[in-house]
């Protein structure tokens, strides 16, 4: 394209823009309109310079060619029809398709803005499934999205303000856990797991995170959630919410310090198992099979040895009536080898991370 013939294009769009503004119709009035011109132009050069000879087709195309400025009918029409409809098509034609593609990209525009802002500010709703939301934040939060991520989970985090520096990866939802509707936005009922941390604001007052896990079971029963506590005390009332599972931060951090203080290099070892982001090792645990009703954990280790994990300990359900929390069941590291397996139970395994052999079965 020429310099004079793109310096032509541009005023004429420009002239279409203006005249877009102007112009009320909506979307689709312009681009029936648009449309309209373009194919009545294109019967118009199929009768008037080619005398219905040749293809339609091939008018179109030199009718589309013509809204640019280029080809040899733009620049050299044969018949008076002709220029009239090169002058019609430099024209309106140009100033109709200004107004489509403005409307178009303006709304284009105003979608992905939108989208973006509401991602931003917390106000849009997660469309994950089998994800895993994060219910409050603290200094734990960063250590905990890293290893959800490491993991291969999709994560919805929800808290008051959003945090510096959070992943675009994780689907941000600002408000309080506690609410209804800040837990629909963030899928809580379509989620596959919920981890309710504790919020600093509150310092040792457990009554925010036992009403978020309240919240929690009243709209997904189902979901698997665990929670941070500070006091031991108030675990009766996180039972009351029917949480799965329990930590004592504080206090865990406080064994492993005391743990590392007592055994030298163990320090590593702990780091490796209790993190899947670092291409190591992890603590993992797994159902025993149906076929193994009756049978040793003798049988049962050696099942999970020839899969390449480390079996050290079982997680069987305490001799009582109901249904109780797998939290609640009774763990037994190293068990003798001729216990006779009792189901349910679960096997806890030391694996490499992302080791899916034995789930895959």
């Amino acid at each position: 394209m020429s310099a004079k013939k793109f310096i032509k294009t541009v005023k004429n769009a420009k002239r279409g823009i203006a005249f877009s503004k102007k112009f009320k119709h909506r979307l689709i009035g312009s681009l029936a309109l648009f449309l309209g011109l373009l194919f009545g132009c294109a019967l118009l050069v199929w009768w008037q310079e080619k005398n219905f000879t040749g293809s339609y087709i091939d008018s179109l195309w030199s009718v589309l060619f013509t809204l640019i400025g280029q080809g040899e009918f733009a620049a050299s029409p044969r018949t008076f029809g002709g220029r009239i409809i090169v002058f019609l098509l430099s024209i309106f034609g140009v100033a109709l398709f200004g107004v489509v593609f403005a409307e178009v990209m303006q709304r284009l525009i105003n979608s992905q803005l939108k989208r973006m802002l509401g991602d931003m500010m917390g106000i849009n709703s997660c469309k994950f499934e089998g994800h895993v939301v994060i219910c409050g934040w603290n200094g734990r939060g960063v250590y905990l999205i890293r290893e959800l991520e490491a993991s291969g989970r999709e994560i919805a985090l929800i808290a008051k303000e959003r945090p510096n520096n959070l992943s675009s990866d994780v689907f941000f939802v600002q408000g309080n856990p506690s609410e209804r509707e800040i837990l629909i936005k963030a899928g809580i009922e379509k989620a596959q797991g919920a981890i309710i941390l504790g919020d600093p604001n509150f310092g040792d007052d457990d009554s925010h995170s036992i009403l978020i896990g309240l919240a929690i079971e009243a709209m997904a029963p189902e979901v698997y959630t665990v929670m941070e506590l500070h006091d031991p005390e108030n675990e009766r009332y996180a039972r009351y919410a029917h949480v799965d599972d329990i930590l004592y931060t504080d206090s865990l951090i406080a064994d492993i310090t005391a743990m590392c203080t007592h055994n030298e290099g163990i320090s590593a070892f702990i780091r490796d198992i209790l993190s899947t982001a670092d291409e190591g090792h992890s603590f993992a645990s797994f159902d025993a099979p149906n076929e193994f009703e009756g049978k040793t954990i003798k049988d049962l280790f050696e099942y999970f040895r020839e899969r390449n994990a480390l079996p050290i300990g079982i997680i069987t359900p305490p001799d009582i009536k109901g249904h109780v929390t797998v939290s609640e069941w009774i763990s037994t590291v190293n068990p003798s080898p001729e216990t006779v397996i009792k189901l349910p139970m679960k096997a806890v395994c030391i694996v490499k991370d992302n080791y899916s052999e034995i789930t895959k079965e």
